[in-house]
């Protein structure tokens, strides 16, 4: 302590409360995790396909630079306003020991796979990440960063990409906010998500700004999810979570319905007392929304031209990772892909739409069982200790994570699985949650 003392650092650090500051920057993070207002820092090898694939790139998000920000502003109060989180959070300042062990070896076995990676600066930048999104997690979960603030500014954004979402519906096309990553695109555009009616109408799936509707209806899910369990029930929380609920159909995602609606199953199975009534509402709104426009779900919901791709995309993976025992590396599965299967078009060349197969073929086997680890271990502590809302929300990104390879390949669903796990952490370890005199 006497080098820190000695160190000319400056005065205002006394007068400015740099936990507040930490907490707002923290937030100002959290609201544009669904905007993608980034820039291309790496860009690895390449194929000859006369295409730029942006799973060989890695970008910086505006994020998570106030992610940083609001780490190093953390680290700064600590060391020079002496704040002690004991006086503010009494002893909840570590989640549960029984918890963390999953996410340690984790870390652990995804640090190891690094070197072995086809690009390993590439596969380092995502690891580097991934540990961001760790520590985020950490500090929600210990009540540094309050999680009753966060949902509310979780909400917020998710409110914005929904109603954008609905919009995009339709107006049959972007709406114009490329500045906060919303694609060029209309219902004529290659290869956007949309979906056919028998008539031959071609209509837009609600995407907002993230980069697939999938992604989009995934996290709607997710954060609706979140929303049941927010202590003060209002109005307007009623009113945020109807719109969400509202983008959420108007992705078409069937992946996000059963996720959604297996977390309510849960819900309604443990809490059915506490959950009815929100349930209905909830089951009311998608009635209505089916019955108006029905014809859209009913074509999505009986199109099968996914299935067998995805059964293939998964052989694919398993037959890349028998190759590749040590893995190929994060963002190196489509050159992988490209190399083994010359024969698939350029469309196909995309990750495997499964979380756990994509782990498997990109960092080994002990990663893909690391994850199933991370998510059994707190499935089954939420169960044992009756935690059913951390239960829910478990269920639902295992389910997301079984449709789909997003939680690995784009930011913003990264960041809030990870958001999820700090969340699930904190109930399951019966924190206070509160952070007093929080500033968001």
């Amino acid at each position: 302590m006497l080098f820190t003392r000695k160190l000319k650092f400056p005065r205002f650090h006394q007068k400015i409360n740099l936990l507040r500051v930490s907490q707002f920057f923290f937030g100002v993070g959290i609201f544009l995790i669904p905007l993608r207002i980034r820039s291309l820092v790496y860009f690895g090898e390449s194929y000859s396909l006369d295409f730029f694939n942006e799973y060989l790139a890695f970008f910086i998000h505006a994020s998570e630079i106030f992610f940083l920000l609001a780490f190093f502003m953390l680290g700064i109060a600590f060391l020079f306003q002496k704040v002690n989180p004991r006086d503010v959070l009494g002893d909840n300042t570590i989640p549960s020991p029984k918890i963390l062990p999953p996410f340690f070896i984790l870390l652990a076995v995804s640090a190891a796979a690094v070197p072995f990676a086809r690009d390993p600066l590439l596969a380092l930048l995502h690891f580097w990440r991934l540990f961001e999104f760790a520590l985020a997690a950490f500090f929600i979960a210990s009540g540094i960063f309050d999680w009753q603030a966060i949902l509310r500014i979780l909400a917020a954004a998710f409110f914005l990409q929904t109603s954008l979402a609905i919009a995009q519906f339709f107006a049959h096309g972007e709406l114009g906010f490329h500045f906060f990553g919303e694609s060029f695109f209309t219902a004529e555009t290659f290869n956007v998500a949309k979906t056919a009616l028998p008539t031959g109408e071609v209509l837009i799936r609600g995407m907002g700004t993230l980069a697939h509707a999938n992604i989009l209806g995934g996290l709607a899910a997710t954060v609706l999810l979140l929303l049941a369990a927010y202590p003060r029930k209002s109005a307007p929380v009623y009113f945020i979570s109807a719109v969400i609920l509202a983008g959420m159909f108007f992705s078409f995602s069937r992946a996000a319905y059963l996720a959604f609606f297996a977390g309510i199953f849960v819900l309604l199975v443990f809490q059915f007392r506490r959950r009815i009534i929100s349930s209905l509402v909830a089951f009311s709104i998608f009635g209505i929304l089916l019955f108006i426009f029905g014809a859209p779900f009913f074509v999505r919901l009986q199109s099968d031209s996914g299935v067998p791709s995805r059964l293939d995309q998964i052989s694919h993976a398993v037959e890349i990772s028998r190759e590749n025992p040590f893995g190929v590396g994060r963002g190196g599965y489509t050159l992988a892909l490209a190399e083994n299967f010359p024969q698939l078009e350029s469309w196909q060349l995309q990750p495997v739409h499964n979380f756990f197969a994509l782990k498997l073929a990109e960092e080994s086997a002990l990663a893909a069982l690391a994850w199933l680890a991370v998510f059994g271990a707190l499935a089954w502590q939420a169960f044992r200790r009756k935690k059913f809302t951390a239960l829910a929300l478990v269920v639902a990104t295992f389910i997301l994570a079984n449709f789909d390879h997003y939680f690995s390949t784009n930011f913003s669903a990264e960041a809030i699985l990870w958001i999820v796990f700090g969340f699930a952490v904190a109930r399951i370890s019966e924190k206070k949650m509160m952070f007093k005199n929080t500033a968001l």
